[in-house]
């Protein structure tokens, strides 16, 4: 297993590593290691969003503040 340093832990590589545990894991543990799987996964889909979405709404906050500024100087 490599090491990344614990600052900045990279999600797939936890959701990749805790399936394969899974996968090797009996019983209940199989279990805790999916969900730490999935759990890892919707972290990184989140943070893709949010990536995404970061300069539309950054747009749109300027495009309102323009507005917004005109109409005072009314």
């Amino acid at each position: 297993m490599t090491m990344y340093p614990l600052h900045a832990p990279n999600p797939l590589h936890i959701a990749n590593e805790a399936q394969k545990m899974a996968q090797k894991a009996e019983g209940s543990d199989g279990k805790v290691f999916q969900k730490v799987a999935m759990i890892s996964m919707g972290v990184m889909a989140a943070a893709s969003v949010v990536h995404m979405l970061t300069p539309l709404l950054r747009e749109l906050n300027r495009k309102y503040g323009n507005e917004r500024d005109r109409g005072h100087d009314r």
